[in-house]
């Protein structure tokens, strides 16, 4: 059984987390800061997922205005990448840099004035959650698990490359899950989780590629070269992906799930 108990604590670190990373941005602009508040609003959001297993009352939480911090932070993060990726690749479109460069200054700035408000909001959903708490039960746990690893399987297995991004979104919600659980429960699950955090490493390389190759041909922004280069990443990755899902099954040691 998955106890309210335990659930508090690891939804309170998440609130404390995410109150800290927030202020570590609007004071020094550090983009890892911002990352690392959109990688625990994302726990947050995987774990109102895992909610669905509750028995009884139904305790949904709306999560809309945590949702529109991690949309605003999404806008500088996206931006910073893209300038990450002309750097990588000799990409000197002096326009384009000055419009991504525009984006993340201009977008800190409003995010920063909001700080207070986005405080207040961050407080306010996770004390919701935190009243909508119950146990789960460990066989209800693992029948959810199953159905994750069996979605997932279902789109990386296959050569096709459309969904992989929503694999990724699926594997990581199952990592974040995973981190709430007892060590008696993870022992029974015997989920190789360093293996899913490689698949979803890779994925996550291939779409940053994908996107800044969408991106600059979207906005002729990319010379030949630069666009050549992006496209041989690109396929790298992609190999790099069917290389690692390969044999997932036993890799990911789905057969210890019952």
């Amino acid at each position: 059984m998955l106890k309210r108990k335990r659930q508090q604590k690891y939804l309170i670190k998440r609130w404390l987390e995410m109150r800290c990373q927030l202020h570590a941005f609007v004071n020094s602009g550090n983009q890892e800061a911002l990352h690392k508040l959109r990688v625990e609003i994302k726990k947050i959001k995987a774990f109102t997922k895992f909610m669905k297993l509750y028995k009884g009352k139904e305790r949904a939480v709306q999560l809309k205005n945590i949702k529109e911090i991690f949309h605003h932070a999404g806008i500088i993060r996206e931006a910073n990448i893209n300038l990450q990726m002309m750097k990588k690749f000799d990409n000197n479109h002096k326009e384009f840099g000055t419009e991504e460069t525009h984006i993340v200054q201009e977008e800190s700035v409003k995010f920063r004035s909001h700080t207070t408000r986005y405080n207040k909001d961050i407080s306010n959903e996770v004390k919701s959650l935190l009243k909508a708490l119950g146990p789960v039960r460990n066989s209800d746990i693992k029948h959810w698990f199953s159905r994750q690893l069996k979605a997932i399987a279902s789109i990386v297995v296959v050569s096709s490359t459309d969904q992989l991004h929503q694999a990724r979104k699926k594997i990581k919600r199952l990592i974040y899950v995973h981190g709430i659980l007892h060590k008696r429960l993870v022992d029974t699950l015997k989920l190789n989780i360093n293996y899913l955090d490689q698949l979803q490493d890779a994925i996550g390389k291939w779409h940053d590629t994908a996107l800044a190759v969408n991106l600059l041909i979207s906005r002729k922004a990319g010379n030949k070269v630069t666009l050549n280069k992006l496209q041989k990443e690109q396929e790298k990755t992609d190999t790099t992906i069917h290389a690692i899902s390969d044999g997932f099954w036993d890799k990911v040691k789905q057969e210890d799930i019952k």
